[in-house]
């Protein structure tokens, strides 16, 4: 037993060399242990080279076409409907001149002949007075004589009534004589001193009856209705045989030569606009005063567009023509009227329509060629920008933009063949690391969407 107690005392001191041995083979065997240092990670992205191209910055807006010219148009005397133009139908196109209307000109052609007959008879009236009035001034002249005498009579009678050589009733006829012939006098006075005003008053006359038989002519001409200008015809209110009142709708036709679009754009679109405007402030100022705007923003280079529905289909070039009088009271817009020359010129069926009353549609305002970096509006994070720098570490920053389609436009806040980042990054912070690789898809799509523009 104790020989055994002494062996097992022996062998653990001796198993604990053995390991300790082996340990420091093992050690001595293996290869020196490297301490390797973290290195950062590159975060890969996609990026597009900025570059500047000539871009004409537009506006979007939306409104219905509108004839140029819409004439509603009345009966202007009263009648029975005789003629109906057999082709005033609604939409046929009539020319220039043609006769579409006519009521019942009877009524109007007796009138004229009663005016007729009135100037005939004051005519007639006017050269009596004429004559009475030399005739007034013979007999007046004629009378003066007679009293010159009369009294003369009335002087040698009063003096044999002196001396006893004539009776008192003798000198009293004669006096009578004398004081008929100054009533005969006076009263040939008054009546040619009134005659002039007769004769003005029958003058007056004589113009109310030329003004009547004028009058009575326009009522005949009114009777027949000519369309003024080459048109369409929107609608017709009347049949024939119908009576009309004078003031009644009869029908509407719209020229064809010219249609207009009042599009509503937002007040703060207009700022995009705006900064071509830059430095012709009195200009502006004179033109909206004096409403000759026209002119002006055609000088400013100022043109326009119209769509059917989008882009994709049939397009008209326009004329800038005006700005409404106020923003329109429900969505706070302002309008904008553009103009269409020919609407009808190039119609092809199935790809080009006419442009016809209360069509939707959409116009397109462009201002003055300018030169702008041009980014797609998804490489906009929150509003700002992530750009690679030299060492290819990350900046952000809120740059001053202005969108156009699915593109937006940078004027001067970034420099040719800066990097701009494409992707999605997140965590975006900044000065992280960044392993770029070109976003060839969107340069193509930059490349492509200012060819389309240029178009």
């Amino acid at each position: 037993m104790n020989k055994t107690f002494l062996r097992s005392k022996l062998v653990f001191p001796l198993v604990i060399l053995v390991g300790i041995v082996v340990t420091v083979a093992i050690n001595k065997s293996a290869p020196p242990m490297v301490h390797q240092s973290a290195e950062e990670q590159a975060t890969p992205v996609t990026y597009i080279a900025v570059k500047k191209f000539e871009v004409r910055p537009s506006i979007r807006g939306f409104g219905e076409v509108e004839p140029d010219v819409l004439l509603n148009t009345v009966a202007e005397v009263s009648g029975r409907i005789t003629y109906i133009n057999p082709n005033l139908r609604k939409g046929n196109l009539l020319p220039a001149g043609t006769e579409v209307l006519k009521i019942d000109q009877k009524d109007y052609l007796l009138a004229l002949k009663q005016a007729e007959a009135d100037l005939a008879k004051n005519e007639a009236s006017l050269k009596e007075l004429t004559l009475k009035v030399k005739n007034t001034a013979a007999d007046l002249k004629l009378a003066e004589e007679k009293l010159k005498l009369g009294k003369v009579e009335l002087n040698r009678i009063e003096k044999l009534m002196n001396k006893s050589s004539v009776s008192r009733s003798n000198y009293d006829n004669q006096r009578t004589v004398v004081l008929q012939l100054e009533q005969e006098v006076q009263n040939l006075k008054s009546q040619a001193e009134s005659l002039p005003a007769q004769i003005d008053v029958q003058k007056a006359q004589l113009e109310i009856s030329r003004a009547n038989i004028e009058t009575q002519k326009h009522n005949l001409e009114r009777t027949s209705l000519v369309i003024p200008f080459q048109a369409r015809v929107m609608d017709v209110a009347v049949e024939a045989g119908q009576f009309v009142n004078q003031g009644a709708q009869l029908y509407s036709a719209q020229t064809i030569d010219q249609v207009v679009v009042e599009a509503q754009f937002p007040l703060d679109q207009f700022q995009i606009l705006a900064k071509g405007f830059r430095g012709i402030t009195q200009d502006l100022r004179e033109a909206f005063i004096s409403g000759d705007s026209k002119a002006l923003f055609a000088s400013l280079g100022l043109s326009a567009k119209v769509y059917l529905s989008s882009e994709k289909g049939p397009v008209w070039d326009a004329k800038f023509e005006r700005l409404t009088a106020s923003l329109d009271p429900s969505s706070r817009t302002l309008g904008v009227v553009v103009s269409i020359e020919h609407p009808y010129r190039d119609v092809e069926p199935g790809k080009k329509p006419p442009l016809l009353k209360g069509m939707y549609t959409e116009v397109l305002l462009e201002g003055r060629e300018n030169e702008f970096f041009v980014l797609p509006r998804d490489a906009l994070h929150n509003n700002h920008l992530y750009v690679i720098n030299d060492e290819n570490r990350l900046e952000r920053f809120e740059p001053d933009y202005q969108v156009q389609g699915s593109m937006i436009l940078l004027p001067n806040s970034m420099e040719e063949n800066m990097r701009v980042v494409t992707s999605d990054l997140f965590p975006a912070v900044p000065g992280m690391k960044l392993k770029p690789d070109l976003d060839q898809k969107r340069t193509a799509e930059i490349e492509r969407w200012f060819e389309e523009l240029a178009q």
